[in-house]
């Protein structure tokens, strides 16, 4: 019997820690973690991960090369702060993205997948109802890039939630978030899940498009 000489204590690879900093930041951004113009200073971000600042450093730059963050003058990873002209183009993007996804969706989806929609949309309306608004905007980050995986489109998938990426901390930036009274009878979100229970790719597209105008509507008035 070969003897097993692997040190089970020893610690990953800094590459390994490098992308696990990496994939915890860039999820803080698309749930909207981090607000715009927020600063991620290096040793209590690293501290806060139990890492050391290598790893982190490394994480960050990676970020700041997707623009995903920016630089300061002091060499500090910095949120974008977002723009009236920006937010246009993203949410321009996001629109031709998320009906195409919102389409296949409601002809792919499994049971499951609905549920877990489904699920997401009633913690969403949970965390309105006593304004936990950091809950509302990470539960709708969720709700979206969920639909995105629904959909089977990978490729198209990626690219939405490299848009989420710099969308996030504007619907942290833009709290407190709207009331379910102010979305009308039925929020867009009950009525994507309906149509994706349908199979109705037609009621999916209108149901994510009057969820975009509403986000539309209330986002943009906050912006330069």
């Amino acid at each position: 019997m070969v003897a097993d000489i692997t040190d089970q204590n020893s610690k990953p690879p800094r590459r390994v820690l490098s992308v696990d900093a990496y994939e915890h930041v860039r999820r803080g951004l698309i749930r909207s973690r981090y607000r715009a113009g927020e600063r991620l200073v290096l040793r209590p971000l690293a501290a806060e991960l139990g890492l050391s600042p290598t790893p982190v450093r490394e994480a960050l730059l990676r970020l700041v090369s997707e623009h995903a963050l920016e630089l300061n003058d002091r060499n500090t990873a910095v949120v974008p702060a977002m723009t009236r002209r920006n937010f246009a183009e993203i949410h321009a993007l996001r629109s031709d993205l998320e009906v195409r996804l919102a389409e296949a969706a409601a002809l792919k989806a499994s049971a499951h997948g609905i549920e877990t929609l489904a699920m997401l949309h009633r913690q969403f309306v949970d965390a309105l109802a006593i304004r936990d608004d950091g809950a509302v905007a990470a539960l709708n980050a969720d709700f979206h890039t969920t639909i995105a995986t629904l959909a089977d489109l990978p490729l198209t998938a990626n690219i939405l939630r490299n848009l989420w990426v710099r969308i996030g901390p504007l619907y942290a930036l833009s709290r407190p978030m709207p009331s379910m009274r102010s979305m009308g009878d039925v929020h867009p979100h009950a009525a994507l899940i309906d149509a994706l229970r349908a199979r109705d790719p037609q009621a999916a597209r209108e149901a994510i498009t009057r969820d975009f105008n509403n986000a539309r509507i209330w986002i943009e008035p906050m912006l330069a």
